[in-house]
């Protein structure tokens, strides 16, 4: 086996074919075009399922010697890869830890890929609320995560998130343990955490937890391309084919042979370069947050020590209270001068580094932040999260029900059949099934007044399941 199957062979694949009479219509790039022009040489690996290459629904090739590679890198039974990104991921892990019909333990900081799962397995989620500190999702607490499994004692399998999109990770193993003297399936998504085994100052990762199943994306902290993610199951209680069946249901017929390349060299650099590129990574994030808070108005935020909450250093969060801007604002004014923040919020913005950022000039970017105000007054805040809003119907039944739109004005007390929230991070504020009360309503408002934009409201206007006398 070489230390890059997929790679190998689509290298192999280019050098060997003479004529394509297959798809894709691009032919690889055989007629000069915009496409070529655009991506040249690329299309010669941008194939489907011929020759040596492989099937990703049943691989017996390549793709599988990959995924074998991977589960042997981060010591796991299986690895499973996916060109639909961790969302995928998330469905099928849903689809495979619970019956339909089920409970399941959420919190409620999930990403709406969670949702999706929920929907398409007809779950009945129970939702348990992160603590906040300053504004910030720290996640569930141990006791929190007890009180609902001793309120469902019928609930199948429990999500966990870590690390929160912010970087935060909780203490994973008192969690899981909990949940696993329940009798519960555990699914964590560490998205975000791909990176955590390759080096010791970052969080522990969720693979060394014992859970069902891990689900990593793969392009978010890793040198791999948008949409490359890996899921990895951590025990032989279930086989292959329990979990790629599942995960076969949202995955493409036609994978993106370039995206399983890159999950392939990915893997291939973790093994040569992890350590060293993220102790450079890790070495410039610190710099850089050093230089922001001593020239310019800007703070950074690290979760509290106790409680066992770690935080990945290559997140930098920074509060702008000090500079009398929204954190928006503060986005808007560097996307003037040519940097894109990972997200904003009402009163913070949110810098990403990854292994990739080793050698990146930091110079610049400070004295642009320099050049921020200083203000007094009373800062920017977030308003207070509202109580959960009552689950009144499934979610699968609100969302596929009939639906309407109706005015801000009107839509006290009515079903929600969309999940509204901001992207990023994509965490739902309300979920469809819920009742639209008071607090919920008051509390979009103000995001929006904010300068949040939300995905899944139409024009201003809800989206509600249609009532018997409309």
């Amino acid at each position: 086996m070489t230390s890059t199957p997929i790679v190998s062979a689509l290298r192999e694949l280019a050098d060997k074919e003479k004529q394509s009479l297959h798809m894709p219509g691009h032919k690889q790039g055989l007629t000069p075009g915009l496409l070529s022009g655009w991506l040249g040489n690329t299309l010669l690996y941008d194939q489907t399922e011929v020759g040596i290459l492989d099937s990703l629904h049943a691989p017996d090739g390549p793709i599988r010697q990959s995924e074998q590679l991977v589960a042997t890198l981060y010591g796991t039974k299986a690895t499973y890869f996916t060109t639909n990104g961790s969302s995928a991921g998330l469905i099928a892990s849903l689809l495979a830890a619970t019956d339909t019909g089920a409970t399941v333990i959420v919190p409620r900081n999930v990403h709406k890929a969670v949702l999706a799962g929920i929907i398409l397995a007809d779950l009945w989620p129970y939702f348990v609320e992160p603590v906040y500190q300053d504004g910030y999702e720290l996640g569930i607490t141990p006791a929190s995560l007890q009180a609902a499994l001793t309120a469902h004692p019928e609930a199948q399998a429990v999500l966990l998130l870590h690390p929160t999109y912010e970087g935060v990770a909780c203490d994973l193993e008192q969690l899981v343990g909990i949940a696993r003297a329940a009798n519960c399936r555990v699914v964590i998504d560490e998205a975000h955490g791909a990176h955590f085994p390759f080096h010791p100052s970052l969080p522990t990762s969720a693979v060394r937890a014992p859970a069902d199943w891990v689900v990593q994306s793969a392009h978010k902290t890793l040198p791999a391309l948008t949409g490359a993610a890996w899921v990895h199951r951590l025990n032989d209680n279930f086989t292959d084919d329990y979990f790629r069946s599942r995960l076969n249901l949202v995955q493409s017929t036609s994978p993106s042979w370039l995206l399983l390349g890159s999950l392939d060299l990915a893997q291939q650099e973790l093994r040569m370069h992890g350590r060293s590129w993220l102790d450079q990574a890790i070495t410039k994030a610190n710099e850089l947050a050093t230089a922001i808070e001593q020239n310019s108005p800007l703070v950074r935020w690290q979760p509290p020590t106790a409680g066992g909450y770690q935080q990945d250093p290559l997140k930098i969060n920074l509060l702008t209270a000090a500079s009398g801007q929204s954190g928006y604002a503060v986005a808007r004014y560097l996307e003037e001068q040519g940097y894109y923040v990972e997200m904003a919020k009402s009163h913070a913005v949110l810098f990403m580094l990854t292994m990739a950022d080793a050698a990146m000039p930091i110079d610049p970017l400070v004295k642009c932040l320099a050049r921020l105000p200083r203000a007094t007054g009373n800062p920017i805040g977030l308003p207070p999260a509202p109580p959960l809003p009552q689950l009144y119907l499934r979610p699968r039944q609100a969302y596929l029900a009939k639906t309407c739109t109706v005015a801000r004005a009107k839509a006290l007390g009515r079903i929600a059949a969309r999940p509204v929230y901001a992207y990023p991070p994509g965490v739902p504020l309300v979920y469809p099934g819920e009742i639209l009360d008071q607090e919920i309503l008051a509390y979009v408002d103000e995001l929006v007044a904010k300068g949040g934009h939300l995905t899944g409201l139409q024009q201003g206007a809800w989206v509600v399941v249609v009532e018997h006398k409309e």
